[in-house]
């Protein structure tokens, strides 16, 4: 999600891109981070889990070693600082140790690799900092005291003119919310803009797990059907228009994940649309709208996008 605003610190303007869902309340989890990564089951779906005193899920043993009870949590406006992993395109900083062979670090360079060749992005300007707190607690205690106008989400990416930042903590949905912000800022990173729906579709695209072979984005397929039980249409033309992700609903985000998956997976023809419009945004911040080159390359794109998503649907296990 992409706004101009002002942090209470009274920085300059900023796109905020947020991670659209509900934190997990797990205020007094801890987690220990190895080296080396385990093979695990990986959660496809974000749930609400109430907060317990420790926790072990299948899902976390490609990164956590195993379950302690958390230090005494510090409420402070300082950020993760006591490590940090250097790239050429991203820094990771932490209080808890993580070594440049973590899982964690070798999922983002994937995924940057991953972003740049499926896209075609230019050369990124820019570094990511990635501010990865070790419990919830001190993470939202810094940014309702760093970022007081931003409602409560799990994760956010937030570009200012001083840096591209994201800023996330320890969980069982960690590389999820990495995937996503992390998009934004590559994506920010290296284009002068990104309209709105195009920068959450992006997001919600690459934060599928790489490693699920034919993967989909299962809660936006399930939206899909949702919606058109409810006699709901796709609309490009609407969704192009929204300059603001609190004007975004649920749909919205599945909307724009489905009009990306669309075009990246069904032809070379609707791909070269998007990947065309993407060139066309590392020159312009007024970027025209995407629809009226869909329209031609794909005269039927309005029930195309419809089946791709149904046919999605029925890959699902």
């Amino acid at each position: 999600m992409c706004d101009y605003s002002s942090g209470s610190n009274s920085r300059l303007p900023a796109w905020i891109a947020v991670n659209h869902f509900l934190a997990l309340h797990l205020q007094s989890t801890g987690l220990s981070v190895p080296n080396d990564s385990t093979s695990g089951n990986h959660l496809q779906h974000r749930v609400l889990r109430k907060g317990m005193a420790f926790f072990c899920l299948a899902g976390l043993a490609m990164f956590f070693s195993g379950c302690h009870v958390t230090p005494k949590t510090t409420y402070s406006t300082d950020l993760p600082s006591q490590h940090s992993v250097n790239s050429k395109h991203f820094i990771i900083h932490s209080n808890v140790k993580l070594d440049s062979d973590n899982v964690l670090v070798q999922e983002l360079q994937e995924l940057r690799e991953r972003l740049f060749a499926t896209l075609r992005l230019p050369e990124q300007r820019d570094p990511v900092n990635v501010y990865l707190f070790s419990d919830e607690a001190s993470y939202r205690y810094y940014m309702n005291t760093t970022w007081q106008n931003l409602p409560p989400r799990r994760a956010y990416f937030v570009g200012t003119t001083r840096e591209l930042a994201v800023y996330s903590f320890l969980s069982s949905k960690v590389q999820e919310d990495l995937r996503h912000e992390f998009t934004h800022g590559l994506l920010h990173g290296s284009l002068k803009t990104v309209p709105l729906w195009l920068d959450e579709g992006l997001a919600e695209y690459f934060e599928v797990d790489p490693h699920i072979p034919d993967a989909v984005h299962a809660e936006h397929v399930l939206e899909w059907e949702t919606a058109k039980q409810d006699n709901w249409s796709p609309n490009l033309f609407r969704l192009e228009m929204l300059t603001d992700f609190r004007d975004m609903t649920q749909r919205d985000y599945a909307e724009a994940w489905g009009w990306v998956h669309f075009m990246l997976q069904t032809s070379d023809q609707t791909a070269e649309v998007l990947l065309k419009y993407l060139a066309g945004l590392e020159t312009t911040k007024t970027p025209p709208r995407l629809l009226r080159s869909l329209e031609t390359a794909s005269p039927n794109y309005f029930n195309d996008v419809q089946s791709h998503v149904v046919k999605m649907s029925s890959l699902q296990p």
